[in-house]
């Protein structure tokens, strides 16, 4: 199976500029478990990830106010590790357990297309 036939699209955005609580506010009414902070619409740019365990432990684990802090003072900043369209669902896996992460961002031809979660990886098993 490939990764572009479980990935989970369209990707919740927002600029840097934004509020770790209107991040919080988007991805609470998406359903979403992140963001990518990116200065376009297209994901040229991206800047970088910020997932709600990095908001627990970064901002509210910290006792930090989220309507005083930008995704940029805590996202994890780009470079991204990333994968291709068309990987396979197995060497996404083998991505996630080898750099410890649950979350990937999907890219075709030098653009962000969607996002693979270990989530979306789970539900593909039978």
């Amino acid at each position: 199976m490939k990764v572009r036939d479980v990935m989970s699209y369209p990707i919740a955005t927002v600029p840097p500029e934004t509020t770790v609580l209107e991040a919080i506010r988007l991805m609470a009414r998406g359903k979403k478990g992140c963001v990518l902070v990116a200065t376009d619409g297209l994901l040229k740019e991206c800047k970088g990830i910020l997932t709600m365990s990095q908001i627990f432990s970064r901002v509210f684990a910290e006792g930090k106010d989220p309507s005083r802090l930008s995704v940029v003072d805590i996202m994890t900043p780009a470079p991204l590790i990333t994968i291709g369209l068309n990987a396979s669902t197995k060497e996404a896996a083998g991505l996630m357990i080898k750099h410890k992460i649950r979350r990937l961002p999907v890219m075709e031809n030098g653009m962000l297309v969607g996002i693979v979660t270990s989530k979306d990886l789970l539900q593909c098993v039978e």
